[in-house]
């Protein structure tokens, strides 16, 4: 598969049609891997981990049909497609940064993806939109199961799987959610939500995980405890915590309305209208009205644009689809001005006219 073909399907992330899908963008599991009789990542020599890498994909070539996978080895892919990879959320942050030996296989339909030489030698992950942790964990436990019938886990009987990271030893496993919360934003009930979500020993990052901060109102809540409890009982507490914070945000929302449904309006259509004026655009700013313009949809107030279009356009403007998506050169050099007239043009073109109730 051409990586420029994925500009063409919707990631695998904003699908649209799973449950609580007004609040809940998707759900991922991750798991951390590392192979037996290899150093760590942070430890082993680059021969080391190109020799590790080499054998890995050769595993993969084994167990998974080109047909339906993709696999890249990374020492030819450039900048921007790892960037690009990384938006659409098969890679992370750290994975693209690294200059160690590394590759990547992904589904061809994004159902999974594996890095190899992340932070540890395999980061297993799959993701699916909306409420779909379960399903997602069956998915990605079977990705391990395979994995590992041809491949020798670090392994200890009183820790379990042994991880770079301490706070991954046991089951090496990461569930995370990521959630639209402008109600309780608006409210000023974040706080409040977010020291309950500390309390309850849970994490919350940006819109790209660890280091990264929420843009657009976007919050990813994921444990943080891996050793000493079964991958299923992690699984199980987000399942547990996930639909109080649903039913939280609606209320905010419902809120937000009953007291000032003027200034919601005037919130979704001047966002509305700077979307589909404006002649510069930065990401931060972008984020931020299509966040309001996602509230008006699920409320009811935009009944024209299609909510597929939001979270589309909330991929399509990160700066390597959107070079795709407008046919830049991939060759040519970052540029902040050229860029944000870029995505101010990009938005205009496709966000529809519509009258005001």
């Amino acid at each position: 598969m051409k990586l420029d073909d994925l500009t063409q399907m919707q990631s695998a992330w904003l699908q649209e049609g799973g449950k609580d899908s007004d609040v809940v963008i998707s759900s991922r599991i991750r798991l951390a891997r590392n192979l037996d009789g290899y150093s760590f990542v942070g430890k082993a020599t680059d021969l080391d981990l190109d020799n590790l890498k080499s054998s890995v994909l050769s595993v993969m070539a084994k167990l998974f049909r080109p047909s339906e996978t993709t696999c890249l080895d990374f020492a030819d892919v450039s900048n921007d497609d790892a960037i690009f990879l990384m938006e659409r959320q098969l890679v992370s942050q750290e994975f693209v940064n690294s200059k160690r030996p590394r590759a990547l296989l992904f589904h061809n339909r994004e159902e999974f993806s594996v890095m190899v030489n992340e932070e540890d030698h395999l980061r297993l992950q799959a993701t699916a939109g909306g409420f779909a942790l379960p399903e997602t964990w069956n998915r990605v436990n079977a990705l391990d199961d395979k994995l590992e019938s041809e491949l020798t886990y670090a392994f200890d009987d009183t820790l379990g799987y042994l991880t770079a990271s301490p706070a991954n030893v046991g089951t090496g496993l990461r569930a995370s959610v990521m959630l639209h919360l402008p109600g309780l934003v608006e409210t000023g009930e974040i706080a409040k939500a977010l020291r309950g979500l500390q309390k309850l020993n849970l994490s919350v990052r940006g819109l790209y995980g660890e280091g990264s901060r929420p843009l657009g109102e976007f919050f990813q809540v994921s444990n943080q405890t891996s050793l000493g409890v079964s991958e299923e009982s992690i699984v199980d507490e987000l399942c547990g915590v996930v639909p109080s914070l649903v039913e939280y945000e609606r209320k905010a929302r419902a809120t937000m309305l009953a007291r000032n449904r003027e200034g919601v309006l005037d919130r979704c259509f001047r966002a509305m209208g700077l979307l589909k004026m404006a002649r510069t655009m930065s990401m931060e700013e972008a984020m931020t009205h299509l966040s309001s313009l996602r509230l008006g949809v699920r409320l009811g107030l935009l009944e024209q644009i299609p909510i597929q279009l939001v979270d589309d356009l909330f991929l399509h403007i990160q700066p390597s689809h959107l070079k795709r998506l407008m046919n830049v050169p991939v060759s040519r050099e970052k540029d902040d001005e050229f860029e944000e007239r870029l995505r101010a043009d990009y938005i205009r073109s496709n966000i529809p006219e519509i009258e005001k109730k």
